[in-house]
């Protein structure tokens, strides 16, 4: 059996090292250690302290875009943070405000991410199926949308073609869209029901 390895990012689809690609390297590192403030910074922090955890990202390209704020992993995405984890077949993050070049560190912190196709996110015992995912970090809201956007816990399901979930104070909205309609499949516990 063959040792299992983790898969490499590449930027700009380059399989050689050169300055440019250290310097992007360098500079998403810091981005990455600027999102931090805004999990801090937020009216409630996230389960488990999840604002202080690095987060982890794996895709076979990276695609940075300083002068706009975004980075955008492309290709088997793979990224976790804690307890959270997310897959997609692509993972957009856009920063707020501008990198401070003159020490090398970042000034910005992270503002939203956008992830599409085949998106998987489990998070606070839960699972996320969508086609796309975003999530807005000042207000904490996750918006799931594709035909068959659900959420599973345990045995309950929901799933409509827009499911808003916000993580502040664990509230869900869901939206069938133009013709659809909202589903759930809800366990009662024993003592409990329609009957």
């Amino acid at each position: 059996m063959e040792a299992w390895k983790e898969p490499s990012v590449k930027i700009f689809n380059s399989d050689k090292p050169t300055a440019l690609t250290a310097i992007i390297v360098v500079c998403l590192m810091g981005l990455f250690a600027g999102s931090r403030a805004v999990a801090a910074e937020s009216a409630k922090p996230p389960a488990s302290g999840e604002g202080a955890q690095k987060i982890h990202i794996t895709a076979q390209q990276l695609v940075s875009d300083t002068a706009n704020n975004q980075a955008e992993f492309i290709g088997d995405v793979h990224a976790t943070q804690g307890k959270t984890e997310i897959s997609a077949d692509r993972l957009k993050i856009y920063f707020a405000g501008k990198p401070d070049a003159g020490n090398g560190n970042a000034a910005q912190s992270l503002e939203k991410l956008v992830a599409t196709g085949n998106v998987k996110i489990k998070f606070d015992n839960r699972l996320a199926v969508a086609r796309q995912a975003v999530y807005i970090t000042a207000d904490r809201t996750l918006t799931l949308t594709g035909p068959g956007a659900t959420v599973t816990s345990g045995e309950n399901t929901i799933s409509g073609d827009k499911i808003t979930y916000y993580r502040a104070n664990g509230r869900f909205t869901v939206d069938g869209g133009s013709g659809g309609r909202v589903k759930a499949v809800i366990l009662p516990e024993s003592s409990s029901g329609l009957e």
